[in-house]
Parts: C-alpha cells; structure tokens; sequence
C-alpha cells in the first residue's frame, strides 16, 4: 500500500503531461486510484462524503490529508482554497450538464424543456463558451521585421539632397577649415579619406599625451 502521508502529485502530473509514456512508481499508481476514487465518490455522493470514505479503513487518510488529496484529484482530472480556478469551473459545468441530461431524459411538459435550457446556457457559462475567443495574432507579427539601413534618400522615397547647395553653403560658413572638411564630409559632399582621417586621429593622440 502507498504511503499516503506523501504526495505523489507531481510525478502523476508529470507522467500524465507526458502522455502516460513513462513508467511510474507502484507507489504512484496507487495513489493515482485513490485520487480517481474521489472524483467518482464526489460525482455520486459528493465531496464531503468521498473526503470521509478514504478516511476510512483499508486507506485510513488522515482528514487534513484527504482533504488535500481531494484538491489534487480535482486539479489532475480538471486541468485558490487549493483548487485551480478554471478545473473548478469545468467540475461544475460537468455536474450542470449531467443535472440537465437527467431533465431532457424525464421532462413531460413545456416547463421542463424550459429548465433544460436554462441548466445548460448555466453549464455553458460555467465552462467560459459564453464568452468569445481572444483574435488570433495574424502569422506575420511573430516574425522578426526586416530592417534595412541606408543613407540613399530614395530607399524611403525622400528626395536626393542638393550636393552643390549643401557643399555652396557650407564653404560660406564662417568656420575652420577642417570643420567646413568634416561636414561636408557627414553630407555626404566630399568622400571619407579614412587614411587621412586616422592619420589626423594618430596625431591628435600623440599631441594629447
């Protein structure tokens, strides 16, 4: 028999996510029929009632125990007093539903039909059919954005800039004559001499030590 002092809870879940594959401890499996004796127990005569009988002899689970074993069972077959939101809501439609099924089967008048509608537009509700499914994101927003970068104007169908305006009105600034270089350089006016610029650099570093 399954020390049932211990949770096994975990390595169900596990095992149960897993496809029911793996193979589990004997402990385990007999842990597992206890849980899925309490959901029948609670189907038929309620959860106070399946809460006592394990109580009882051969399994003798201590109240507390029993209790939280109740709780475990609701969450593995239903997947916070312990008990998952959503598995809850889904054990309360399930009962719903199974009191309007009783109603359809015995229902003789107008009334009845009436009742059986109403149990199950409750049971839809409880099960969250009532309300409409978040829209799905379309394919193209989980993908990464191409991103392009480029000096080109054109590329984002600006218009080229005027390079005889620019370079006309920068030699009329009344600036040094390497600035006038440098920003005709950043507009694009005149090519980037890269050996000239890092000798420029190498001297400047040399001068500043």
């Amino acid at each position: 028999m399954a020390d049932f002092k211990r949770s096994y809870f975990d390595e169900l879940q596990d095992h149960i996510q897993g496809g029911s594959k793996d193979k589990i401890s004997e402990e385990a499996e007999q842990y597992l029929d206890v849980l899925y004796l309490l959901i029948n127990l609670r189907r038929k005569y309620g959860k106070e009632n399946a809460i006592a009988f394990i109580q009882r002899p051969p399994f003798g689970i201590n109240y507390r125990r029993a209790r939280l074993m109740f709780d475990e069972a609701v969450n593995l077959f239903y997947t916070d007093d312990g008990i998952d939101r959503q598995a809850m809501n889904n054990m309360i439609a399930e009962d719903i539903f199974k009191a309007a099924q009783v109603v359809l089967l015995t229902a003789k008048s107008a009334k009845d039909m009436e009742i059986y509608g109403k149990l199950m537009m409750q049971g839809r509700e409880a099960k969250g059919l009532d309300k409409e499914e978040a829209p799905k994101l379309p394919e193209e927003f989980y993908k990464k954005p191409i991103k392009v970068y480029s000096l080109d104007p054109a590329a984002i169908k600006l218009e080229a800039a005027d390079r005889d305006a620019l370079a006309a009105r920068i030699d009329s600034m009344d600036i040094p004559e390497d600035e006038k270089t440098r920003l005709r350089r950043d507009a694009q006016v005149e090519d980037v001499d890269f050996i000239e610029m890092f000798d420029e650099q190498e001297k400047k570093t040399r001068s500043e030590a």
